[in-house]
């Protein structure tokens, strides 16, 4: 079948499925940010991050959207603003459904990636 000729020479070419589907992961990811990139600006993500946010808590939010690096949950990441987790909840999929986050799950955990960062407002 053609399936498996084509899996036998992914095969030869890496050393196991899972490199394969690392590789894989790591192009996908990459699509994304220069997509998200595209269509947003920095200024216009930092504006979407910081909108209807009190004063005080503007630069919290960056640095909570800044950590959205791959490796932290909504947990992780709602402390590092300085809310609840049920708060943030609804922010960050609002940041989810206009592509400037993106899901990254391992395993069974969820974890946030940002298209890219951003800085605080002087």
């Amino acid at each position: 079948m053609m399936s498996e000729k084509i899996l036998g020479e992914l095969t030869k070419r890496y050393e196991t499925l899972e490199d394969l589907l690392k590789l894989m992961i790591s192009q996908n990811e990459t699509i994304i940010i220069l997509l998200g990139r595209t269509v947003y600006s920095e200024d216009k993500i930092r504006d979407i991050v910081i909108k209807n946010k009190k004063e005080e808590f503007k630069n919290k939010y960056v640095d909570g959207y800044n950590s959205c690096d791959g490796t932290k949950n909504q947990q992780e990441i709602s402390k590092i603003i300085g809310i609840d987790q049920s708060t943030f909840s609804p922010i960050i999929n609002e940041w989810i459904n206009i592509g400037i986050v993106y899901e990254v799950q391992k395993g069974t955990n969820k974890f946030y990636k940002r298209v890219m960062k951003i800085e605080k407002k002087k």
